[in-house]
């Protein structure tokens, strides 16, 4: 499963807001299954940041001795942890294991982000058990945290960073003003691991993944904390926010790292050498599988993000790439321009890759993808229709990439072996068709020529065009924001019922002129 699958992040916070018990299980409006983590109480959180748990060895700690390893066998670990997790019992395990055949997300914040860590690694570990034995239709949880303070120490890490599966499945969602989250930073025996997305309130965020970058940015962060003992809400924080013109202007690798520092308010605060270490770290970057993965997984929660920019500043995500009007718009989109490349060019990689396996284990390997990869078709297709229609070309569907095509194909012939496929009764998140919008972008070019006079099958075709619309429309495929004022397909349709005169009736056109869509959620 991919961390930057559309809403997974906002969805999973929401879902630890809507927690009484010490944990629960919720299912999201896009069908995500998520467990969620209570925040701990007010008490617990003082002591902790009086510093009253700190790190204890991990010999004799029955509750976590799914962690070690022959080459780790021995680690520290926060007290708190160890103590919050001891007392959930056997019930989580059982829970855990009941879903260890389902895409799981496993979220909590603050020090409930530390039992949604130990419990991602449990099942991991339970996972490894049941593939060790054949088992090939396990999947692995992704775990989402905000504000959790580091766990433990290089051992810990380094026990983590063995298992490449494990280590790729955590993001942690850290807020600038969070005291709980920079609690242990570069002075003490703690190490990150995973991928860690800093965020201001401004709309400013970025993503490390090395602890050379992470522990500077964290100790940044705790040096304005130090007098904050409130507990962060991260509504503030959960949405894209601009950048500046001038720093994309600069091509340095060393330019990039600077402004992602700025992005979360740090830069000032991080000394020149551990920029340097970063730069360093960052040219190292040898090809491997995993961090390959984990640098697409960023990339595709940059995108997402963008996606939830645009709608909140009432455009919808399509025509707000496809024709900025503001000077942030157009920055915007030069920064999505360079995740859209790099996620273009891995998945046509990927995909020519498994399609030339033998099909028994291209099967096998299609299906351990196909989540990931259908879901970045249908974020960043879109996009490349908004190009391919900007420079005046037309008939999308019958040009398009061939890597598209496989993973809708693969998609479908999935579908058709899974009976237990469950219905819609929400609008969706994400246009389940990505070719939606090539779809507009032809019945636009259908009416002007109509308008124009031009060929009475374009009628016909239109006519199809829009019983084609409804069918989305009925079985919630579409995302809401087809419908936001001055979209592509509004403007579609207001051109389309001027054509058509007032007398015009067809369950679309009654659809729109009695405003339905207003409902449509």
């Amino acid at each position: 499963m991919f961390l930057g699958s559309i809403g997974v992040i906002p969805e999973a916070y929401q879902a630890i807001s809507e927690t009484t018990l010490a944990y629960e299980l919720h299912t999201t409006p896009s069908g995500n299954t998520v467990l969620a983590f209570s925040s701990c109480s007010p008490d617990y959180t003082t002591r902790f940041l009086t510093g009253e748990f700190d790190l204890v060895p991990s010999e004799n700690l029955q509750v976590v001795d799914f962690i070690p390893t022959k080459v780790n066998s021995s680690f520290s670990i926060n007290k708190a942890a160890v103590e919050l997790f001891q007392q959930l019992g056997d019930d989580l395990k059982e829970l855990e294991h009941k879903h260890i055949n389902s895409s799981l997300i496993i979220t909590g914040s603050g020090l409930g982000g530390y039992l949604a860590i130990l419990s991602t690694l449990r099942l991991h570990h339970a996972i490894d058990v049941e593939e060790s034995n054949g088992s090939k239709k396990t999947k692995r949880p992704i775990c989402i945290t905000f504000g959790s303070p580091l766990i433990g120490d290089k051992d810990f890490k380094s026990a983590i960073d063995e298992r490449p599966q494990w280590k790729s499945s955590f993001l942690n969602v850290v807020a600038r003003k969070d005291p709980i989250a920079s609690f242990f930073s570069s002075e003490s025996r703690y190490k990150p691991f995973g991928t860690f997305l800093f965020c201001v309130e401004s709309g400013g965020h970025a993503a490390f993944e090395d602890q050379d970058s992470i522990l500077p940015v964290l100790e940044a962060m705790k040096s304005s904390n130090d007098d904050n003992t409130q507990v962060y809400d991260y509504t503030k924080v959960l949405y894209l926010g601009s950048y500046e013109l001038d720093e994309f202007n600069l091509n340095s690798l060393r330019a990039g790292i600077k402004l992602q520092l700025k992005e979360v308010d740090v830069l000032s605060d991080i000394k020149n050498d551990d920029i340097g270490k970063m730069e360093n770290q960052a040219k190292k970057n040898p090809y491997e599988p995993t961090k390959k993965l984990n640098e697409m997984k960023i990339s595709l929660t940059y995108m997402e993000w963008y996606m939830t920019g645009q709608k909140r500043k009432g455009c919808g995500y399509y025509d707000g790439y496809k024709n900025p009007k503001t000077r942030e718009e157009i920055v915007g989109q030069q920064e999505i321009l360079k995740h859209q490349g790099r996620l273009n060019q891995y998945w046509k990689d990927i995909v020519v890759e498994k399609d030339r396996m033998p099909q028994k284990e291209g099967a096998k390997l299609r299906k351990r993808w196909l989540w990931g990869g259908n879901n970045y078709r249908r974020i960043v297709e879109p996009l490349d229709i908004a190009d391919y229609y900007k420079k005046g070309n037309v008939k999308y569907i019958e040009n398009r990439p061939n890597h598209y095509k496989l993973l809708e194909k693969w998609l479908d012939e999935d579908k058709d072996s899974n009976s237990s496929e469950v219905t819609r009764n929400k609008a969706a998140s994400l246009t389940e068709d990505s070719c939606f919008w090539a779809r507009v972008e032809e019945a636009l070019i259908l009416l002007r020529n109509m308008v124009n006079g031009g060929s009475i099958n374009a009628d016909k075709e239109l006519e199809e065009f829009e019983a084609y619309v409804m069918r989305e429309i009925e079985s919630y495929a579409v995302s809401p924001d087809i419908f936001l004022k001055g979209s592509s397909l509004m403007t579609w349709w207001n051109g389309y019922k001027a054509y058509k005169g007032t007398a015009y009736a067809s369950e679309f056109a009654r659809y729109m002129n009695n405003e339905s869509y207003d409902s449509y959620k």
